[in-house]
């Protein structure tokens, strides 16, 4: 039997604990995979975590609860989760029954087949609010055209265990986990699901929190600030440079004055140069961050037991 780590984070779900734990209840029993559940609660205000800790003991469910001190975002709770995986494969559910755990045999049957490291769950509609579509899509479209593309991302995904060593040794807050996954799989695969609606209540993201989020992706874990001031700054000095020689050319042959044009020429021409200056400065100071974060180990997909010499 196949052994897998489902990871689950919690906030504010204790009305549908019950529907969830049920659910994950049949597909085990019905799975051929052998699964583990890491339930992660989010800090959760209400009593998820006793609702959830009261129903797992009456269960024939394998699992492991994570309490967290505080509300961190789901990122993190995954994270956290993927510090306690030790199966095999791993993969993430919501605790909102909007992934069927029937559809993880679906993800893992395409990961095998096609030797994937990471599979995402596609849709082709979403049960979200339109307004959390359209963000989603704004973002997307940011990000592909700043940094990469992240139009596959969902966050019902499979992997195997090497793609998550980077959050072995990490407990601290992550904003944006699919940047890590994505640095650490190669072979990246997607597979059609079909996306529920909300078993119960409304989503736990509100306006606040989806803008929030988007501006710290965008800030934290992208490059889309740094290569707006360099694409601006070489623009800018590229258009005054032109337009200083043009001034140039006509002080020399057509003794024209130039006055305070020529200052401003200068002065524009001076700053695009510092946004450049800037902008190259500020990509070296992202490596390292980069480097700091534990983004740019070296993951082993596998290691042959070493034969006597």
């Amino acid at each position: 039997m196949t052994k897998i780590d489902v990871v689950i984070p919690t906030y504010n779900s204790s009305s549908s604990i019950d529907a969830l734990i049920e659910r994950l209840e049949n597909w085990s029993n019905d799975s051929l995979l052998t699964p583990r559940f890491i339930f992660v609660d989010d800090g959760s205000p209400d009593n998820t975590l006793e609702v959830l800790q009261n129903r797992l003991v009456s269960s024939n469910l394998k699992y492991k609860i994570i309490g967290l001190a505080r509300n961190n975002g789901q990122h993190t709770a995954v994270a956290t989760g993927f510090r306690y995986a030790e199966a095999p494969y791993v993969t993430t559910i919501d605790d909102d029954l909007q992934h069927n755990p029937y559809d993880i045999d679906k993800l893992f049957e395409s990961l095998i087949q096609n030797n994937h490291d990471l599979v995402f769950a596609k849709y082709h509609v979403k049960k979200h609010h339109s307004f959390r579509n359209l963000g989603t899509k704004v973002l997307q479209t940011i990000l592909k055209w700043a940094d990469r593309d992240y139009s596959m991302v969902t966050s019902f995904r499979l992997m195997k265990k090497e793609i998550i060593q980077p959050f072995k040794q990490r407990d601290h807050k992550v904003y944006f986990i699919e940047e890590y996954l994505l640095d650490a799989a190669t072979n990246i695969g997607v597979v059609d699901v079909i996306h529920h609606e909300r078993l119960k209540g409304d989503s736990n993201y509100s306006a606040y929190k989806l803008v929030r989020m988007a501006f710290l992706i965008l800030i934290l874990h992208s490059s889309f600030p740094l290569k707006m001031i360099n694409r601006i700054g070489l623009l800018m000095a590229i258009l005054f440079f032109g337009i200083g020689i043009y001034y140039i050319i006509q002080k020399v042959f057509f003794y024209a004055p130039l006055g305070f044009t020529s200052i401003i020429v200068s002065i524009f021409f001076s700053t695009g140069m510092i946004l450049f200056s800037i902008g190259i400065i500020g990509e070296y100071i992202r490596k390292m961050w980069i480097q700091n974060q534990g983004m740019n180990k070296v993951i082993l997909k596998d290691l042959a037991d070493e034969q006597e010499f």
